[in-house]
């Protein structure tokens, strides 16, 4: 076995951009039980913090919920990217078929599609009524705050 030097790191190849091709989805798709025994994880981090002693240890709740906010982000960037293959899918086949000039589809337009993708996802798991009214009460703390300033939106 080849020695490494003192300021060389061990790396796990799985993780090295070299050995996946660069190729994202298909690393994802071949690790895809590395996020299953991450929920298990953040399930058995949520238990202990619910004990005696969880509530009192700063540095697992603060662990805890940047693992939390990382894997939001993960399916936040999942559903986007979900939202522009299938925009990207339907131009072409409208291209192919039709010939029209191709529409490249705008920030906008996907930042809508992927808060319809979120809402009709919370509609189906039966949460969209606790995510508008946390929603709204978020939104009146902002608007109470304002006012506190002498900044009345509803001037």
């Amino acid at each position: 076995p080849r020695r490494l030097g003192a300021d060389a790191q061990r790396r796990d190849p799985r993780f090295d951009a070299l050995s996946t091709g660069g190729d994202a989805a298909a690393a994802t798709r071949r690790y895809a039980f590395l996020a299953e025994r991450e929920k298990e994880e953040l399930k058995a981090s949520r238990a202990y913090l619910k004990t005696k002693r969880g509530r009192r240890d700063a540095a697992a709740r603060g662990d805890y919920e940047r693992r939390v906010s990382k894997q939001r982000q993960r399916e936040h960037d999942e559903r986007r990217r979900a939202v522009t293959a299938r925009f990207r899918r339907e131009e072409r086949s409208k291209v192919k078929k039709t010939g029209k000039a191709p529409y490249y589809t705008k920030r906008s337009v996907l930042k809508g599609a992927v808060a319809q993708d979120r809402f009709a996802d919370l509609k189906n798991r039966g949460k969209l009524g606790a995510f508008l009214a946390k929603r709204g009460r978020r939104a009146g703390l902002l608007e109470k705050g304002a006012r506190k300033q002498g900044n009345d939106p509803a001037r």
